[in-house]
This record gives structure tokens, sequence and C-alpha cells, in this order.
């Protein structure tokens, strides 16, 4: 019985279990393939849940419908812009209205980042996306993230 009691001892503990909450969950609302594309690899980390949406409208849909941490938005987007997403979430009166988002803006929209800040866009990153730029402004929204290897 000693020897049992010192061999579970010195066996290692088995890891504990996931939860679904031990990963980010990103939002990327971008239409542009290449775009998409390069966020795919500059995010590519087992803590992160990322889902691509290509227009505003699918955004939207798919912020009702599940569960995000945080929403990447091109603020040139189809159907509805980023500043109408913008509007739409932080009017939703939702447990998620005071997601936080980061807008991707192109060089023709930088003359409105103020204008989308002051209407509840969290933070904004200039494209094109420089890797340690978008770790620095996602780990500041994130914290959680410094170590994930981004």
């Amino acid at each position: 019985e000693a020897g049992f009691r010192r061999a579970q001892q010195r066996s290692p503990r088995p890891p504990a279990p996931q939860s679904p909450h031990d990963f980010t969950r990103i939002l990327v609302a971008e239409d542009d393939n290449f775009h998409r594309r390069v966020l795919r690899v500059l995010l590519a980390s087992p803590r992160i849940s990322m889902i691509e949406v290509e227009d505003g409208q699918a955004a939207i849909d798919l912020l009702v419908l599940r569960s995000f941490d945080l929403v990447l938005l091109d603020l040139s987007l189809p159907k509805m812009t980023g500043e109408d997403v913008v509007r739409w979430i932080r009017q939703s009166h939702t447990p998620w209205a005071d997601i936080p988002i980061l807008g991707l803006v192109d060089d023709d929209m930088q003359s409105r980042v103020g204008r989308l800040t002051s209407m509840g866009m969290t933070d904004w990153i200039a494209k094109p996306l420089h890797r340690q730029q978008l770790t620095e402004k996602i780990v500041l929204l994130m914290p959680a993230l410094y170590d994930a290897g981004l």
C-alpha cells in the first residue's frame, strides 16, 4: 500500500480539461481576401479562435449568434460599413455592446478615425498590417494574450 501511495504521488497529474473559454474568440470582419490571409498568419495561436466574415451585415449576424471577445473591423466593408457596425454594436443594448473593436484602417479612411473613436471604436491600426503593431494593439485590448506567442 505504501508503494502504491508513493507511485501515486510521483505520477504526473493529468492535464486539466480545457474549458471553452481558454482561448480568445476574435471576429474578423474584412472583405479583402489578402488581408484576411495576413491576419490568419499573424494571429495563428492555439490561444486564439478566429472566425472571418466578408461584410458588415455578416459580422452583425454572427455577433447575435455567437460570443466573441474582440472584433477586428475593416472600416470599408460592403453591405454595412465599419461605421455602421460600430454604431450598431454600441447601440445594441446587448451584453456584448462594449466588446473591444479594433479598426483596420486604409489610408483613405484615416481622416474618419476620430469620428469612429468617438462613436465607440476602441482603437485602430493602419493597413498594411505589421505583426509587432498588431500584436501590441491586441495585447493592450486583450492582456491575457501577452504570452500567446503572437
